[in-house]
């Protein structure tokens, strides 16, 4: 059995180092719920990912549309210099990130019990590289079994991200689990990719399909470990 995990609100939280850098710069001109606000960049930022991949965006223009795109969406024009002072103390926070508790509890296991661990991430290498030194991910996870699309050019939901950790890692669908937070992104293209898979729900999304399409769901964080426990019989 293999797992393979998502980083970004899957092993950390995410939305900490947009809200505190939401709270320097905007919290005051929109009474719109951080949460929502913190939803759509995600959005957008998928959005603009597959743009700069394209070659329709420059890489340092990937961030700040991002920010203008989510703003706007919140009625709030934001012009290219205050994204950038948001993208600013956003980088800043984000060195600050520490994984969930109960998901280093996960990797422990893992590494006890010898389960075959990977990454498969979207983002810029750079960006995600800065986000493992800080999560400290190099103890659990070494760099043939990191996977990030900006460096293999396969972008989830393109179920290549999949096949290449089967290429690379020699993982077949049958025997591996992805887990995710993000639905379309991380569960649907799993399901696509003949992959099982684990919904780390903690944000308590609606699901985007008529029928849940992952294996599992799971919304209470602190019920990661005994999951992942009973599915390795750890």
């Amino acid at each position: 059995m293999n797992l393979v995990f998502d980083i970004d609100d899957t092993l950390y939280d995410l939305m900490k180092p947009f809200q505190l850098a939401h709270e320097k710069f905007f919290a005051t001109q929109t009474s719109l719920d951080i949460t929502e606000l913190f939803m759509a960049s995600r959005h957008y930022s998928d959005i603009i990912l597959a743009q700069e991949k394209q070659g329709l965006i420059a890489p340092e223009d990937t961030f700040p549309k991002r920010i203008q795109m989510t703003y706007q969406s919140a009625g709030l024009s934001v012009s290219r210099e205050e994204a950038c002072l948001f993208e600013q103390e956003y980088r800043l926070r984000q060195k600050e990130i520490a994984l969930f508790p109960c998901m280093e509890h996960v990797l422990n296991a893992c590494r006890t019990s010898q389960i075959p661990i990977a990454l498969l991430t979207n983002g810029n290498s750079k960006g995600q590289r800065k986000k493992i030194s800080s999560l400290k991910l190099q103890n659990w996870f070494d760099n043939e079994h990191i996977f990030i699309s900006g460096e293999t050019g396969y972008q989830k939901p393109d179920i290549m991200a999949f096949r290449n950790i089967e290429s690379r890692l020699g993982y077949v669908p049958e025997d591996s689990w992805y887990i995710g937070d993000t639905y379309q992104a991380d569960i649907v293209s799993a399901h696509r990719a003949g992959w099982h898979s684990i919904w780390f729900n903690h944000r308590k999304r609606i699901c985007q399909t008529a029928t849940l399409l992952a294996d599992m769901e799971i919304q209470n964080k602190e019920d990661i470990l005994d999951v992942i426990r009973r599915l390795c019989s750890l």
